[in-house]
């Protein structure tokens, strides 16, 4: 699948399952703490996340 990460003060940046660095079945929840870098998007579109760690898994 596909979501969008939001950043403190700038705009959210959209991110792909295949970006997440993870073994198996690859997946963010709301609220995780997560490092990342930003690329420019595909075909001129908005920027990208890409290398998505995990650092805290969100509480539940």
């Amino acid at each position: 699948g596909y979501g969008f990460i939001e950043r403190e003060g700038d705009t959210d940046v959209f991110v792909h399952f295949s970006a997440i660095n993870a073994k198996g079945f690859r997946t963010l929840n709301e609220g995780d703490i997560v490092t990342f870098e930003v690329e420019p998007g595909k075909n001129g579109k908005g920027p990208q996340a890409v290398n998505v760690t995990v650092v805290e898994p969100a509480r539940r």
